[in-house]
């Protein structure tokens, strides 16, 4: 009985995540604990601040900015997989990373997805897939971002 309650409440969960497949994984990248989001594309940990490397979100005040910050704190959660891009610190000082969902999906890539972020497009090892996301969701006008 107590089996089957388990499994029962597992399925729930399972069945109710905000978390989409992605096709960016990294389920083996180095695991941090998140001591707070600061905004949609920047977070804090225990050595420091941490900047997303894929993607660029609206800034405090701008249209979309308040759902981005949401949801990227939804997905991180308590902790996140860090992935390091081509650089390692940004112009600030900031970490840079590709950042995934504990269990290992793109958060970079849910927020292009989702219309709450636009792709970065200098460098990076994924920023051809991050780009032609972006552009097929704005062509779909999808998401905060990109519909009217």
């Amino acid at each position: 009985m107590r089996f089957a309650l388990i499994t029962i409440l597992t399925l729930i969960v399972a069945c109710s995540s905000t978390v989409e497949a992605t096709l960016l994984l990294c389920d083996d990248c180095e695991e941090v604990r998140v001591s707070r989001v600061i905004g949609g594309d920047t977070l804090d940990i225990p050595s420091g601040r941490v900047r997303l490397f894929g993607v660029d979100t609206p800034e405090r005040g701008q249209r979309c900015a308040s759902e981005a910050t949401n949801r990227f704190s939804e997905l991180a959660g308590n902790s996140v997989r860090l992935e390091e891009g081509s650089r390692l610190t940004d112009q600030f000082g900031r970490r840079l990373g590709y950042v995934y969902t504990k269990d290992g999906s793109s958060i970079d890539e849910i927020l292009v997805r989702e219309g709450l972020a636009i792709a970065w497009t200098e460098d990076g090892q994924h920023r051809d897939y991050l780009v032609g996301l972006e552009r097929s969701t704005r062509d779909a006008e999808s998401g905060c971002l990109w519909s009217e």
